[in-house]
């Protein structure tokens, strides 16, 4: 009896782990039994990434548990330690985050004095250690090497006196770090000194990743002085850690000759004018291909466009630009008309020879009517993305509705994700035999718009949409910032959650509707081939028998 072969594509190393990397990790359990090369691949798939360190410690020796405490029940030897070696070697990312109910310290110390070798983790490149008291932080150094080259870690805490001495450590046993990601939980003031020690100390980082209000005029001054930098980022959230606005409520770093040499993504919390006189002074980053602006101060649209007009002679490279006006006090959420955005304040954008992805976040809506949205279509059919503040906090005011979606879909083919603030209703849907879908559709938020018969506007939304379009609905506000601009008034509130189940129906429904009407163009289509078979034979007919062909019906 003959025996099946297996496809050759199996012995290709690269080509067979690809394969076992799309399975689970019971799958690939079972992979690791079927032969050495297997067996050896399926190993590197399992242990490349660990995010449960207790897995790890068993490898070396059992372990018992008393309480919230961990012991070994025997200190580790070196046959131990040359069994825990074989997959020690293939882990690339160690992820650890403290949990107050379990204490692995005991175990980490019995690692640190038995070890054989000094690095334990040899081919570790990235470790992420999120702790919450100094003994858990002093054991992140134990799977610091040379090597290492990403570093997700939590700032010492607060009452820590010595912060220097532990940042200094990880300077000297991690020196070539390319990517730092800091989490703190408290304000950029206490410890912007470390911060700095800790920047000198790492000169081929080339991203950092901070809390917001982290980006202080002395941190970035520091920053535009390193060779490799590239990216500079905050995150919002209390993962990453809430700083002070006041640390940054001026914003005026130092910049000498040769300042951010490598640079091309930027964020930043300032004011507006202070970020203007950042990016126009000499020695600026004007490379730049994505800036992002936070700021938490009112301004005016005259304000925005000189920014805009400014940005746009500048950085000639940028492709991606975003601007969160995130200013509103709670309980004083009226319409102000001369603060709002217009198609004017946002005309400068279309002199940028590379602006493909454009945000912009306010609490008015921005007042621009359905010419102008045609206008700024036809003028920017590169657009990949456009957000045009699809959740203001002011909900009552509408100058678009569905027919606003019209011109992206005629005139941008590469519109990957719109935001707009749209009064969807069916008195304002356009015929739709002769609307064109949009090509390449993945998102479409709608914020706090306002959709009044669910039914009607994914009907109308079904013959412009594409299968795989996603819709978002709600707001970001109470995502970032500080607490007045998190906390958004009860009647904001309660309007936003009718609005959100509103357009629950329509992301319901829309699904549905999309596969009915690729079905009816498949059918269509399919009977166009077969009317055009049809005269095609109905031609050849009458070539034989010498009847000229036209385009009357024959009966014979």
């Amino acid at each position: 009896m003959s025996v099946m072969q297996p496809h050759r594509v199996l012995f290709i190393p690269e080509l067979l782990g690809i394969i076992l990397g799309f399975l689970g990790e019971d799958d690939n359990a079972n992979n690791v039994r079927v032969c050495k090369q297997w067996s050896e691949i399926t190993l590197d798939i399992i242990w490349r990434e660990v995010d449960d360190l207790a897995r790890l410690l068993t490898l070396l020796r059992p372990y018992k548990i008393k309480g919230r405490y961990n012991f070994f029940d025997g200190l580790p030897d070196s046959r131990d330690w040359a069994r825990f070696q074989k997959y020690a070697n293939r882990v690339r990312i160690l992820r650890f985050q403290q949990d107050s109910d379990v204490d692995y310290s005991g175990l980490l110390d019995d690692m640190a004095r038995t070890r054989t070798t000094l690095d334990m983790l040899p081919n570790l490149h990235t470790l992420e250690w999120v702790y919450e008291d100094v003994d858990c932080m002093e054991r992140a150094t134990l799977f610091m090497h040379q090597r290492l080259r990403h570093l997700i870690i939590s700032a010492p805490p607060l009452r820590h006196k010595d912060r220097v001495a532990f940042f200094l450590d990880v300077c000297v046993r991690a020196p070539h770090l390319h990517s730092l990601d800091l989490r703190v939980p408290y304000r950029a003031r206490h410890i912007e000194e470390t911060i700095l020690e800790l920047l000198r100390g790492l000169p081929d980082l080339k991203k950092v990743i901070f809390p917001e209000f982290f980006l202080t005029s002395s941190i970035v001054s520091e920053l535009s002085r390193m060779r490799h930098i590239n990216i500079v980022q905050f995150e919002y959230g209390h993962e990453q850690g809430f700083g002070e606005e006041k640390d940054v409520d001026t914003f005026e770093p130092v910049l000498e000759q040769g300042a951010f040499p490598a640079l091309w993504d930027l964020a930043v919390t300032a004011r507006i004018e202070h970020v203007m006189r950042f990016m126009n002074a000499d020695f600026a980053p004007i490379n730049l291909t994505s800036l992002y602006i936070n700021t938490y101060v009112e301004h005016k649209p005259e304000e925005l466009h000189t920014l805009f007009v400014s940005l746009s002679e500048r950085c000639r490279r940028l492709s991606q630009l975003y601007v969160l006006l995130a200013h509103h006090i709670t309980g004083q959420l009226e319409l102000v008309p001369a603060n709002q955005i217009t198609f004017n304040t946002l005309t400068p954008l279309l002199s940028f020879p590379n602006l493909v992805t454009f945000q912009v976040t306010h609490k008015y809506p921005v007042n621009i009517t359905l010419e102008e949205i045609e206008e700024l279509a036809c003028r920017w059919p590169s657009l990949e993305s456009l957000t045009l503040n699809e959740e203001p906090l002011v909900m009552h005011e509408f100058t678009l509705d569905l027919r606003a979606l019209v011109p992206f879909a005629r005139h941008c083919p590469k519109l990957r994700r719109l935001g707009l603030f749209i009064d969807a209703s069916p008195a304002t849907i356009p015929p739709t035999l002769e609307l064109k879908p949009f090509a390449a559709l993945r998102f479409l938020s709608v914020g706090t718009s306002r959709a009044r018969d669910p039914e009607a506007v994914a009907a109308f939304m079904s013959h412009l949409c594409p299968r795989k379009c996603k819709i978002e609905v709600g707001v970001t506000w109470t995502s970032f910032g500080v607490r007045s601009c998190r906390v958004l008034d009860d009647d904001v509130r309660i309007e936003i959650s009718r609005r959100f189940h509103s357009w629950k129906s329509v992301k319901d429904i829309l699904p549905v509707l999309i596969q009915l009407r690729r079905e009816e163009r498949e059918k269509s289509r399919a009977l166009q081939e077969e009317v055009e078979d049809l005269r095609t034979r109905t031609r050849l007919l009458m070539d034989k028998v010498d009847i000229k062909a036209n385009d009357s019906c024959i009966i014979a």
